[in-house]
């Protein structure tokens, strides 16, 4: 099939239609999107809305479609530093009651009076053990921001090397990439 030829095949005939007609979510207009925006003006009040890729320069679906999904997966990573937030959120609002049931248990069972246990300090220490999620949340979040991280990088390289060479270069046949602390000799 020639390169210039605009022709389709027979199985993306929907397609095709789709993007004649701009009917399809990946040939959504700017002007569309800003009008069907307004309606969440209370949803979006102090966020970003990222509606293009065009930083990345896109030529094509199959480079459209690598940007579109660099585009989801920063805004899936966005996502969780939110969760994050949220789960040290919801720790600090249980620490009153369980440091004042952790109190009550001391008091109880070794004799230690309440107002030792509820100390400006031991409510600073407490605050600062809870500002890092714990246990399986900790991993959760870890292993889900890594394998995003690599999405990104893999994705990112994939576009990169086609539009090098798209741009008539030569894009390497392997890239090496190494993450991580230097270690000290």
């Amino acid at each position: 099939m020639n390169a210039g030829r605009t022709s389709s095949p027979s199985g993306n005939r929907t397609l095709s239609s789709a993007k004649a007609a701009k009917q399809d979510e990946f040939y959504t207009q700017l002007p569309d999107i800003a009008n069907e925006l307004k309606h969440y003006k209370d949803h979006l009040r102090g966020k970003v809305v990222l509606c293009n890729c065009a930083s990345l320069e896109p030529e094509g679906y199959l480079e459209s479609e690598l940007a579109a999904r660099l585009a989801a997966i920063l805004w899936r990573l966005r996502r969780v530093s939110s969760y994050e937030a949220q789960v040290i959120s919801v720790s600090l609002e249980r620490m009153p009651d369980e440091i004042a049931a952790t109190a009550r248990y001391g008091e109880k069972v070794a004799g230690v009076p309440l107002e030792d246990a509820l100390t400006l300090e031991n409510m600073a220490m407490q605050t600062g053990v809870r500002m890092l999620p714990g246990g399986e949340a900790l991993d959760k979040i870890m292993r889900y921001e890594a394998h995003l991280h690599r999405m990104h990088n893999q994705t990112l390289h994939e576009l990169e090397a086609m539009q090098l060479r798209r741009r008539g270069g030569h894009s390497p046949l392997a890239r090496l990439d190494i993450t991580g602390a230097p270690q000290s000799a």
